[in-house]
């Protein structure tokens, strides 16, 4: 969804962004002014093509179309953005944020969903990166791409759900985001954080153990920056499984911890 371009296409456009000028001439940008700018990048970007290569057809690129569009139009979330552009904008020497401006907002948000809705979110997500291929889900588990590298991989396996999954999917990810324009990340104690490790623990020894070689998983589960995509693959998607073999509020205290910024 190309967040980097919108922001820089935004900052392009400020009037501010011109030569300095005799201090009476100065162009004061407001919020207003920013969100108008925000809603036309839909139109201008080439949304479209760019969800086609990823390859979204039907009903599912119309779907990935308008949720680009509702990122930039709806006014909770465009608010907080133009917010955010305008800080980096007055504050230039301070550092920004590489992940973008939308995901970070989802991330705050999924804690303050629903139960149910942050465990269909995360049952989708395991669905995409049990599909994804062995190289590109191994680099995601170890942390080794880029937030657009980590964002397109992601979208091709989003593109192949069937249109109802993905439509509730995306429902998912516009309400997180609104909830997190406005609200901190949840975070879990320091007891809710002991259940849920000793909770993925168990399960975790139970699906190595099913492994063909559980060893080698073992051994790969102490420096996992050091896996090869294939042991770092295999491990990111049990971890997925033993957090959806979790019950009640231990489960939802996991799907938190796996949210977190």
């Amino acid at each position: 969804m190309r967040l980097i371009i919108a922001l820089c296409l935004c900052l392009t456009l400020l009037p501010a962004a011109a030569p300095a000028a005799p201090e009476e001439d100065i162009v004061v940008v407001t919020k207003q002014d920013i969100m108008a700018l925000l809603a036309q990048i839909p139109d201008i970007a080439p949304v479209r093509e760019d969800m086609r290569a990823l390859g979204f057809r039907g009903e599912n690129l119309e779907l990935a179309v308008a949720q680009n569009r509702a990122f930039y139009t709806d006014p909770v979330i465009a608010g907080h953005i133009a917010e955010q552009v305008m800080m980096a904008y007055a504050n230039p020497g301070q550092p920004g944020q590489a992940q973008g401006l939308i995901w970070p907002l989802i991330d705050r948000g999924l804690g303050h969903l629903p139960t149910r809705k942050l465990r269909y979110y995360y049952e989708v997500e395991s669905t995409m990166i049990h599909a994804l291929p062995v190289a590109q889900c191994g680099r995601i588990i170890r942390n080794d791409l880029s937030a657009e590298a980590h964002s397109d991989a992601m979208s091709r396996m989003a593109a192949r759900l069937n249109a109802p999954a993905l439509k509730e999917y995306y429902a998912i990810q516009l309400r997180a985001a609104r909830l997190g324009a406005n609200r901190r990340a949840v975070r879990l104690s320091r007891a809710q954080f002991d259940r849920v490790r000793a909770g993925l623990d168990a399960q975790m020894d139970v699906l190595v153990a099913g492994t063909p070689r559980p060893e080698s998983i073992i051994e790969a589960m102490r420096d996992l920056r050091r896996a090869d995509d294939r042991r770092a693959c295999v491990i990111g998607r049990l971890m997925y499984d033993a957090v959806m073999r979790l019950e009640g509020q231990v489960q939802r205290d996991a799907l938190i911890f796996m949210s977190a910024p």
